[in-house]
């Protein structure tokens, strides 16, 4: 596979011009995300819209079954009526056994099954109550009332199912009237209870026309293009519409709620499934997956034909934009190719002021400066030999310097006064210190011997005021470190310790070894700063920014010029010194004899 990709890029894309894989680049880039978002916009939208309507099939279903829950709960009620009706009661427990008689017993169940029908809001055709201690009555389809003879059906068989109390439903049934006639009828059937004993006393059997139940069925079902079938507990078809491509073979394995996908292809439907808790009846709605993603597919149609709208629209975009870049480059390189071969009079048209028009203009500037570059280097060589005579005439001037100090000490000698021969020699050799002799670095202990002469100038000058004390560990007098480091710290010492307070100073130098590092404390117990002065002054030095006035300038360029030369972590840090005074840290890293002998090998 590697290998094919190299020979495709050395045939066909090496050697191919910039307005070329600018637009396979851009076609690239634009149409491979413009259909996979595309494609898979539409997958997620089909999807999204299946579990939405997956969702509301399954309201739509619950919301039916609870509809139909409520038409069977009304007639659930009517079974308790008896326990409404102390008198039935009363009856059928044989309270009152022998004070009542026969024509009192037909009115007490003649008066209770009116009742019935008056309470009701259900076209109740038949009702039956089978008494286990008294007479029973019942009432067929189109018959008048009376006792139940040995002909009447037998209740005996819904004692179990409800045994608790509750009404329970029987689906659609035959039952015959007295003049011979069928009808088709469902029934909700009820034990009722003594109130005191909890023993069952009767049976009690509504029926009611199967044609409402299915009307009502039809009414909640909606449009024909649901199939909706209804199921007892026993899984016995109630109400059927439509036809169901049941997967499993039986849909009377559907029991509880759920959402299935029936069926393949264009042939499959989404079947939603809820067992209600007041019938046991399940409620299946089945509707084709075409029909629920009828607006998926058209929304997606619409966003393919504006990707591919959109893909057409970027490729004229990318070819025209491609080539307006790329004209003014070829053009370009058409001149450099011209300059290669002397010719420096061309001048490229510059009529844009985006990137490729300021290379344009660089170009042309480019150029005509090409025919002056020769006098520019012969100029530059020129100056630069000035600059070499006039630096060696600047090393004829501290010769004088020196002479002049000299001569001043010596007068100063034959008059007497020893303090201005000393301050003049002491002097001279900060002079010649300071001007380094093109030495950057030099060891610590030519940097102390250059303080104790700045420091013997400052004490004539303050005479008593001024004590300072030099201490080293030993080994570390020959560390390198740069020229010209501790004066300004010594100095900075001097300055706010004796000219910006009174009595005397006393300036202590240690040199030790801390942690691999060499660390120079300068320590003064003058006045001091505050925490707000010390703090500012550390992140002045810090950032390498000058102060604004007078002073602190030598402590911000000594820390940069450390931190500079060794990295991070090395510089000037001030602090609080125990005797009221300014601490100046100075940390340096720490060379080792064997690398001192190394540096002293390599510089010779």
């Amino acid at each position: 596979m590697r290998n094919i990709a190299a020979y495709w890029r050395d045939r066909y894309w090496k050697d191919r011009g910039l307005a070329f894989k600018l637009i396979w680049i851009n076609l690239v880039l634009i149409a491979v995300p413009l259909l996979l978002s595309s494609l898979l916009s539409g997958i997620g939208y089909s999807k999204s819209m299946q579990r939405n309507v997956g969702a509301y099939q399954a309201d739509a279903v619950r919301e039916f079954s609870a509809n139909l829950d409520i038409y069977m709960n009304e007639l659930a009620l009517l079974s308790t009526l008896p326990y409404q009706t102390p008198d039935l009661l009363d009856y059928l427990e044989r309270r009152n056994a022998g004070e009542t008689s026969v024509y009192e017993e037909r009115m007490l169940l003649e008066d209770f099954m009116r009742r019935i029908r008056v309470n009701g809001r259900i076209d109740t055709i038949g009702i039956t109550l089978q008494a286990e201690k008294v007479r029973s009555y019942v009432e067929p389809p189109d018959s008048p009332g009376r006792f139940t003879e040995k002909y009447d059906p037998d209740l005996s068989a819904f004692y179990v199912s409800a045994s608790s109390g509750r009404a329970v439903f029987a689906g659609p049934h035959t039952v015959r009237s007295d003049n011979g006639s069928t009808y088709s009828v469902f029934s909700a059937v009820r034990v009722i209870r003594s109130l005191e004993s909890g023993s069952p006393l009767a049976v009690l059997k509504i029926d009611v026309p199967s044609n409402d139940l299915r009307e009502r069925i039809a009414n909640l079902s909606g449009d024909g293009e649901r199939s909706v079938a209804v199921l007892d507990d026993r899984g016995i078809p109630i109400y059927e519409s439509g036809t169901f491509p049941d997967s499993t073979g039986s849909l009377a394995a559907y029991r509880g709620a759920g959402t299935v996908t029936l069926g393949g292809g264009k042939a499959s439907v989404l079947m939603t499934y809820v067992t209600s808790p007041v019938t046991g009846w399940t409620v299946l709605q089945a509707v084709p997956l075409s029909v629920l993603l009828r607006d998926a597919e058209t929304v997606n149609r619409q966003m393919l034909l504006v990707g591919l709208a959109c893909l057409v629209a970027s490729i004229l975009v990318s070819v025209l934009y491609s080539l307006r870049i790329t004209r003014p480059l070829s053009l370009l390189r058409r001149s450099m190719k011209q300059v290669e071969k002397g010719e420096f009079g061309i001048s490229i048209p510059v009529e844009r002021e985006d990137e490729i028009g300021h290379l344009s203009r660089t170009f042309n500037l480019m150029v005509s400066r090409l025919g002056t570059l020769t006098y520019r280097l012969y100029e530059t060589e020129i100056r630069e030999k000035n600059a070499e005579i006039a630096s060696l005439q600047s090393q004829i001037n501290p010769h004088f310097l020196y002479n002049t100090l000299g001569s001043i000490s010596m007068y100063a000698e034959l008059e007497g006064n020893r303090e201005v021969v000393s301050m003049t020699n002491h002097l001279s050799a900060l002079l010649r210190y300071s001007m380094g002799g093109g030495r950057a670095e030099v060891t610590v202990r030519e940097e102390i011997e250059h303080i104790r002469g700045y420091l013997a100038i400052q004490s004539i000058r303050y005479e008593e005021r001024l004590r300072f004390r030099i201490e080293a560990a030993p080994g570390l007098m020959e560390q390198p470190v740069i020229r010209l480091t501790l004066q300004p710290v010594v100095e900075n010492a001097i300055v706010h310790g004796l000219e910006r307070g009174s009595g005397e100073v006393e300036i202590r130098i240690a040199i030790a070894e801390d942690g691999g590092r060499v660390v120079i404390a300068v320590e003064d117990n003058g006045p001091g700063m505050d925490d707000e002065s010390l703090r500012r002054q550390n992140a002045k030095m810090e950032e390498g920014r000058l102060p604004e006035g007078p002073g602190g300038h030598g402590l911000v360029n000594v820390h940069r010029r450390l931190a500079l030369k060794y990295g991070g972590g090395f510089g000037v840090s001030l602090e609080h010194s125990a005797s009221g005074g300014i601490r100046a840290l100075i940390r340096l890293p720490a060379i080792r004899e064997e690398e001192q002998g190394e540096g002293r090998e390599g510089i010779g």
